[in-house]
């Protein structure tokens, strides 16, 4: 089963952030824009996974993100990756902070606890809003988005179905890290 774990967003980011990339959209080519149900922040891309291995990673996320707490952040720039010179996702930038980054340790203690390798990349929180598709003309067109701050108060364990009109989400495990305090 094809899955990852993620930080979710409140409603009311997901409607700002799809109203925003409504905005410039038809003036950006060769970009496969995301559905606004799929934004997300991705904590850790797990891949094919059985799924007797997700309730052990499910155990030992429940008892790392206890006392967390929610986690406070802001919209920020613009960013592609994997690099300028070969995009292939457009995203937003998220502020991180000492939580998030302790967010992502504690997945990343759970996911190698249970046999998956450390992740060698930095963690860089960000909300995709589409994938590069051919030919990308217009960034210079897309506008700058204020700062908006929100809180993250769930994370889950979520399964990635891919399909022809591109992957579908559904979530398996929940957690959550408002009350944790």
């Amino acid at each position: 089963m094809r899955s990852f774990i993620a930080a979710f967003l409140p409603e009311e980011i997901k409607d700002a952030l799809f109203c925003y990339v409504r905005s410039f959209r038809g003036s950006v080519q060769g970009i496969k824009w995301e559905r606004r149900e799929k934004f997300h922040v991705t904590i850790r891309f797990l891949g094919d996974v059985q799924e007797s291995r997700l309730e052990d990673i499910s155990k030992d996320i429940d008892s790392m993100v206890h006392g967390l707490g929610h986690i406070e952040t802001k919209l920020g720039g613009l960013c592609v990756f994997p690099s300028s010179k070969n995009p292939r996702v457009l995203a937003l930038g998220l502020a991180t902070n000492e939580r998030f980054q302790s967010l992502f340790d504690k997945v990343q203690n759970a996911v190698t606890k249970n046999g998956f390798d450390m992740e060698k990349r930095k963690f860089i929180p960000h909300v995709t809003i589409g994938r590069v598709r051919g030919n990308f003309r217009g960034a210079t067109k897309i506008p700058k988005l204020d700062g908006t701050e929100f809180s993250i108060t769930s994370i889950g364990i979520v399964k990635s179905e891919l399909g022809p009109q591109g992957s579908s989400y559904t979530s398996l495990r929940t957690w959550d890290i408002k009350d944790s305090i």
